[in-house]
This record gives structure tokens, sequence and C-alpha cells, in this order.
């Protein structure tokens, strides 16, 4: 298959590159900044005024300005999304996979509302990155009309990769060094989802090898097993036969950290709810048992 790909120079594009050529893919890069035709590079407005003898059977969309959009950024990101649709139309290319977040639903909270969650479930982002995501799915439905192509929407929760640049990398280093890491009774309760990256791998390689998005739906992917922070901690460990040095504080301190406001958001993150219902994904794709 023909794929044309943006954002493949981030933590999961790139993993994501290596694994479609190594499937023997044919992949071309869309870039933001980056040009280098020998290397199937393209920048955005090379691909919407050329002609190009490459026809993409699928487009998948990952590029974003970054995780931590300012509200003034918001139209950024919708304008590099538009970037990408209107390469389609010189690509030849009527299917579009696009990877929003688990964001356009709100944050992580200590109340059991966010709870299996599913795609049904109310959208309201309070991150600026939530609010731009949801405003690109709106976006893609309406030109996939206009336009007459096919698309996925796919909600990730954080992806489990380990780079020192993601969050989640940066807690796996703390493992790894054997550094103490104070936390809270909570963590060990609280309920989260999360992606494993050969699980993306998979539904990307299902919905590829269908050769045509069949219908156009929003579809949760996550892992099925809801994992808490402390939980996370000692995965990693496993993982590296090394037991996390986890330093349990007193819950008195949980409690007047909480009521303070910008300290509340803080643990929020670290310590809330946010547990995905995949339940339409395992209906739509072939899971491998290692995910159920």
């Amino acid at each position: 298959m023909n794929i044309a790909l943006t954002g493949s120079s981030g933590l999961i594009g790139s993993k994501l590159l290596k694994y479609l050529r190594d499937l023997n893919h044919e992949v071309l890069c869309i870039s933001s900044s980056h040009s280098s035709h020998k290397d199937n590079i393209f920048l955005y407005e090379e691909l919407q005024s050329k002609d190009m003898s490459f026809n993409a059977d699928f487009m998948i969309h990952l590029a974003s300005i970054n995780s931590n959009l300012e509200e003034s950024e918001i139209p950024l990101e919708i304008e590099l999304f538009n970037k990408a649709i209107d390469c389609m139309e010189n690509l030849n290319c009527k299917n579009v996979i696009f990877f929003s977040t688990i964001k356009v639903y709100g944050e992580n909270s200590f109340n059991s509302n966010l709870i299996d969650v599913d795609e049904n479930f109310p959208k309201t982002p309070e991150c600026s990155y939530g609010q731009a995501k949801e405003l690109c799915e709106q976006e893609l439905i309406r030109l996939s009309h206009e336009k007459n192509f096919n698309y996925l929407i796919f909600r990730l929760p954080p992806v489990l990769i380990n780079h020192p640049k993601s969050n989640v990398g940066k807690l796996f280093h703390l493992v790894e060094r054997g550094i103490p890491i104070p936390s809270f009774r909570i963590g060990d309760f609280n309920q989260r989802s999360f992606l494993n990256f050969e699980l993306l791998a998979h539904v990307v390689r299902e919905v590829i090898n269908e050769g045509i998005i069949s219908s156009s739906k929003i579809l949760n992917i996550a892992d099925s097993e809801a994992i808490s922070t402390n939980d996370l901690l000692r995965r990693f460990g496993k993982s590296i036969n090394k037991k996390p040095r986890i330093i349990y504080l007193p819950n008195i301190l949980f409690k007047v950290m909480i009521r303070i406001n910008r300290l509340q958001l803080i643990l929020s993150k670290l310590y809330g709810n946010f547990y995905l219902s995949n339940a339409k994904l395992k209906k739509k794709f072939n899971i491998p048992e290692q995910f159920l």
C-alpha cells in the first residue's frame, strides 16, 4: 500500500514509520519544516501545489503543533489539519486515519464519572489541545461529506513509549535509575487508560489490510485493562527486573495539597481517573489476546 504520513518525526510517528516500512508499505512523509525528495519527505506546500506521481491509498494524520497548546495556538492546529486534508487531493487519496485524543472528553477526575468512557460520552474539553482536536474532528466530518472521502478517528490516551521526551518515558527513567518516587495511596486505586504502541500498530495494520475504510467511525483505542498510577510504575520495574522505589507520603498531606487549586490540577493529572471503554474497537477489529 501507498501511505502518506504526517508527524513522522514525532515519538509515535517515527515508530509507526519504521513499522509500516518493515511491512513493505511505501510511505511518503509530509513535513512542516523539512523536504528531502530522495527520502520521500515533502513539505505540505509542495504537495498542495504540484502534481504527484504518488497515489496514496491512506493518509495517516499524526502531526500536531504540540500537546501543550496555548489557546492562541488552536487556530494553528486547525490550519495544520486543513493542510493535511488539502494534500489528499493531489495524492488521489480517499481514506484518512486521524489521531485525536481522549482530552476531547475532558481531564482526569477524582470522581467516578470518567470510568468506562465510551464514544458517546459528552465532549467537554478543558485544555486547548482537547479543544483543538475536537474542532479538527468536526472539520474532518464536514469535509468528508464535501470532498467525498472516508475517515477513521481514533481517540488516544497516553501511549506507553519509553522516550525521555514523553511524560511516560520520564517516569520510566526514574524507575530505571532507582530514584525514590514520592506517591500517595490513592495511586494504588485510581483507574487510568493507556495505550501500548503494539496495539496501535496492530489496529493500523488491520485498517490498511482492508484496503479501504469501509465506514466512517470514531473509536476509542486503548488497552482494555485499567491501571493505577503506582501499578504503572511497578509495570515499568517488572519490564526491567527492577522494583520501583515508591515512597508513600502521609494521606493527610494529600488532603492538604488537594485544597490548593494549582496543586489540585497536578494531583488530578497524576492520580485522577480516566478509563476508556474500547468495546467498539474490539467489535470492529480482531484484537490480540494480550490486549484484552
